[in-house]
């Protein structure tokens, strides 16, 4: 699979998941503010009701009946308890659990005094709420007991509820504290409105008057201080919690996903920039990071896995950048030893060739026939020599550039070989017989100067009358043309740069005639010819070997 088609892969499953995530997030959120509404509507203040809603909270099963918890929280929440009575005060439900039974006079006086609240419903049926003022009960205990014998028991029940015993006058100045810490003194209209809505009042306040004229009051913070807030209101505020809770969790998920996702590609990515920049500054070496890669095998971990590709290629063109700021250096070396090296074969004979004419142009000396003679032939063979490496050199960067034309004709090999070898000036030469005929596609010309290069370079460099065997393997789909000679053999370092022009270009050493061009020519003609060359050498001889593609018929 291509690296592209992956990492769009890859980035779809992670949307994906993305996705899935957020979906299951908001269908959370979206049940969490639906249970919250239901909660909260649990503990709507009862005395707010209408009939049809508190109809919906009674449960009739086989002449039984039962009040949901719905209601029950409801009614607990509200400050009180609710019963469920029949038309005759008989009690049917309640959520109290010792709960009586009402007549209708206490039904009524409940109803007067607006101690809470009843609807009639379905069935000549009656809910009774009935609100539970703790203010008022203590009140009613201490008034029994008289307000100079409040009992010990009486007296905890006040200070776990926080409760405050007061006296005032009948123009509403506060006269003593009975019982509790002091604190502001309340206002005759609050003395008088007492606890009204059970459920809107922060101060629970229940007064009695006394047989001097005076006023008990008993006074506590509400327990049950639960104001109702308009619906929209109520709404509004919900709704903007539940997005707000939304958002903060969206830019959670996205932070972490970006972080995620940052790792995942951003940490390769700024691995392979790295590399790169350190490629530019010709630094090839190995960039190990181990937060990316396996400590055991230097590979990338599972999760980067997707980038293993980019990074052997950054890795295979790191060894080729190495390998080719290699061979420059050498091929620089080796051009300026080329350089040196031509420039010294230029001038070997261009300085023989100045001599003798200065000789012979010289007044002083009168020169014999034979000694003209003489010297016209040296300069006739360094101008000859001169000629030679130029041709060469001007060969070499033809065929570099393909400026030569290869005129490609069916040749039969052995025939050919046999006649190259009978007709070479050596008796050196030797074939070793093939039975088959093998037909190869080749320039006829140019494949007798490549044999004339490799059998002359190894005549040149053996000894003389060493042997030098042509021979000829036939392959599956191609010729292998041998030649090897049983010479002492090419020291490595001359092997490894045998064909490069550059090396040793010119023979600056040997009194031999050659240019030191014709291996780099004959590599080139070889590959023209969609062949390959190689060289085997050691002490016992060296191993020319051409390969040529098979002609079949």
């Amino acid at each position: 699979m291509r690296l592209s088609s992956k990492m769009t892969l890859r980035f779809i499953s992670y949307f994906a998941v993305f996705y899935i995530i957020l979906l299951l997030s908001v269908m959370s959120l979206i049940f969490y503010a639906v249970y919250e509404n239901e909660t909260a509507s649990s503990y709507v203040n009862l005395m707010t009701m209408d009939k049809m809603d508190v109809e919906m909270d009674i449960e009739e099963k086989n002449g039984s009946y039962k009040l949901t918890q719905k209601l029950i929280n409801s009614a607990e929440k509200s400050g009180g308890v609710i019963h469920l009575l029949d038309e005759n005060g008989q009690l049917l439900a309640s959520s109290e659990k010792q709960a009586k039974s009402y007549t209708m006079k206490e039904l009524a006086e409940i109803e007067k005094h607006e101690e809470g609240h009843i609807w009639r419903i379905k069935n000549d049926q009656y809910l009774v709420f009935i609100q539970n003022n703790t203010a008022e009960n203590l009140l009613d205990v201490i008034s029994e007991q008289g307000i100079q014998h409040i009992s010990n028991t009486i007296r905890q029940h006040l200070s776990k509820s926080d409760a405050i015993v007061e006296q005032y006058s009948a123009n509403g100045q506060r006269q003593k504290i009975l019982f509790g810490k002091e604190t502001k003194e309340l206002e005759p209209i609050k003395i008088l409105m007492g606890s009204g809505n059970l459920t809107e009042t922060k101060e629970l306040v229940a007064s009695e008057i006394l047989k001097d004229g005076s006023l008990l009051v008993v006074r506590m913070k509400n327990p049950h201080y639960n104001p109702s807030e308009p619906i929209f209101m109520n709404g509004l505020k919900k709704a903007l919690i539940v997005i707000a809770i939304f958002h903060v969790y969206l830019l959670i998920l996205i932070v972490i996903f970006s972080a995620f996702i940052g790792n995942r590609f951003g940490r390769p990515v700024l691995h392979f920039l790295k590399r790169i920049e350190k490629l530019a500054g010709q630094d090839f070496g190995f960039v190990n990071d181990h937060k990316l890669r396996r400590k055991k095998n230097g590979r990338f971990k599972r999760k980067y896995r997707i980038f293993d590709e980019v990074d052997q290629s950054l890795t295979q063109l790191s060894t080729k950048l190495a390998d080719n700021e290699c061979k420059i250096q050498q091929s620089e070396k080796l051009r300026e030893e080329w350089i040196t090296g031509l420039s010294h074969d230029l001038k070997t004979p261009l300085s023989s060739i100045y001599g003798y004419s200065k000789m012979l142009s010289s007044k002083d000396y009168e020169w014999s026939q034979d000694d003209v003679r003489k010297f016209a032939v040296t300069m006739q063979e360094k101008a000859e020599y001169m000629d030679v490496l130029i041709e060469d050199l001007t060969y070499t960067y033809q065929l570099k550039n393909n400026a030569i034309v290869i005129s490609k004709e069916e040749v039969y090999l052995n025939a050919f070989i046999n006649t190259y070898v009978k007709n070479s000036a050596s008796e050196n030469v030797k074939m070793e017989q093939m039975n088959s005929e093998i037909h190869i596609l080749a320039d006829s010309i140019l494949l007798k100067r490549i044999l004339d290069n490799i059998v002359g370079n190894a005549e040149k460099h053996t000894s003389e009358g060493t042997s030098i065997y042509l021979q000829i393997t036939e392959l599956a789909n191609k010729v292998q043309l041998q030649i090897r000679d049983e010479g002492q053999g090419i020291p490595k370092e001359e092997l490894d740069n045998l064909f490069n022009r550059y090396y040793r270009g010119t023979n600056t050493t040997s009194e031999a005639s050659g240019t030191g061009l014709g291996l780099a020519i004959t590599k080139q003609l070889v590959e023209a010819m969609d062949g390959e060359i190689t060289v085997q050498s050691n002490s016992s001889g060296t191993v020319v070997i051409v390969v040529f593609p098979k002609l079949i018929e």
